[in-house]
């Protein structure tokens, strides 16, 4: 591990607490539109429950290339809702276009993200490669006091390929100089981060929150990487 140089770092779920971040702002969402009212048999838990259902089954088919960015954005709100029993395309607009206003701006990390970044800042060259759009992960990186430590962001918009594609691995090394041998995945997706980047050439840590069983290198805990860094 003595030869990695450049680290790239996956931004939701791993760095960026996505589920807290999003839970928080699908409940004001609940009370800022009123929703209590125009479905007073369901509760907030439920628009949440829906939400996360519909966003997670958009997003795989998303990955893979099966549905468009637009169709995503406008169709997660649109499936929660009628969930809810609300047949109601602007009210699905506007709690989108909303989602889109707020939840970037949050801020909450997962533990020790910020400490690990500072061991490693000095020692490696940090990157962020995300299948998130573009400009939703500047705004996260900014907001929550991360833009500094990476000098590059790349996303699967600007590769115009997601993970765990070779062409995302193929634009990340022409944008940051990076060579197979000297490159390391962090991510908290077996599949997408961690196998992705092996397939390639690079090496990888998971973040595996959930205790995953498999034989790659894995942390529980984002302060478990510098150790792990180390070996």
């Amino acid at each position: 591990m003595t030869k990695v140089k450049h680290i790239f770092f996956d931004l939701d779920h791993t760095l960026w607490d996505f589920h807290s971040n999003s839970v928080e702002t699908l409940g004001e969402l609940y009370s800022i539109f009123h929703l209590d009212e125009r479905a007073p048999k369901f509760d907030a838990n439920h628009f949440i429950d829906r939400y996360v259902f519909h966003n997670e089954r958009m997003w795989e088919m998303y990955r893979n290339d099966k549905i468009s960015k637009s169709r995503l954005r406008k169709s997660r709100f649109e499936y929660a809702l009628r969930d809810m029993r609300i047949e109601d395309k602007k009210l699905s607009k506007d709690l989108g276009d909303a989602y889109l206003d707020i939840c970037p701006r949050k801020s909450k990390l997962n533990e020790g993200a910020i400490e690990v970044l500072e061991i490693l800042k000095d020692k490696y060259i940090l990157h962020i490669l995300s299948n998130g759009f573009h400009e939703t992960q500047l705004i996260k990186l900014e907001q929550s006091g991360l833009s500094h430590y990476f000098k590059q962001v790349i996303t699967s918009e600007r590769a115009a390929a997601k993970k765990p594609h070779s062409r995302v691995y193929d634009f990340a090394q022409v944008q940051t100089g990076a060579q197979p041998k000297e490159s390391m995945m962090i991510g908290d997706n077996l599949e997408i981060d961690v196998l992705g980047a092996i397939n390639y050439g690079w090496d990888a840590i998971h973040y595996n929150i959930h205790d995953e069983k498999h034989d790659h290198k894995s942390v529980k805990s984002l302060l478990e990487i510098p150790a792990l860094l180390l070996k």
